[in-house]
């Protein structure tokens, strides 16, 4: 019983100091955040930050990590949807963390971030694409997957930024281009 308790003690920890970067993520510019500016909007001392995370880097990782866990699991449930309502699934998610992903891809050292975003959507192609049309047409598979994710991820980042444009808008785009080739 005591364990439980410190793991519950633990899970408040963590997501009270989640949750007050993510405040101060949303108002501030990443580099402007500090473990000090942290700690004082989640009421916690240096030394109990310190005990959950290395820095602010690995508190960001940390929760990038479950995004793409929250990602992942969506595609999961969008299985057998179809390509247009998968492809809306997709875009809402991104409409309703349109800022977080905004502020994550002015990090730094938001390529990382990019380039696991750019893994997961490299694997849920690699199920979905028929690899036998893609390898008929004489092509490489995994480089057409590697070409495809890019144009994905560039596609999101355009999603996120400009407001120009509609999750309809997008997936119109998509589907024509996965259309032949998805299983």
């Amino acid at each position: 019983i005591i364990m439980e308790k410190e793991d519950l003690r633990v899970k408040k920890t963590k997501r009270s100091i989640e949750e007050s970067f993510m405040t101060l993520f949303y108002h501030y510019n990443f580099e402007q955040i500090t473990v000090k500016g942290i700690t004082e909007e989640a009421e916690i001392g240096r030394k109990t930050f310190y005990l959950h995370y290395l820095d602010k880097y690995d508190l960001v990782d940390s929760i990038v990590k479950k995004a793409f866990t929250e990602l992942e699991v969506i595609c999961e449930r969008k299985k057998g949807l179809g390509l247009k309502k998968g492809s809306e699934i997709w875009f809402d998610y991104f409409n309703e963390h349109r800022l977080f992903f905004e502020r994550l891809f002015k990090i730094p050292n938001s390529n990382s971030y990019k380039k696991q975003l750019k893994e997961l959507v490299i694997n849920q192609l690699k199920e979905n694409i028929d690899q036998k049309l893609i390898e008929d047409q004489q092509l490489d598979f995994q480089l057409f997957l590697r070409f495809f994710a890019s144009g994905i991820i560039e596609f999101i980042e355009i999603y996120i930024s400009d407001n120009t444009y509609t999750k309809e808008d997008f997936v119109k785009q998509i589907i024509p281009l996965l259309k032949g080739i998805y299983k």
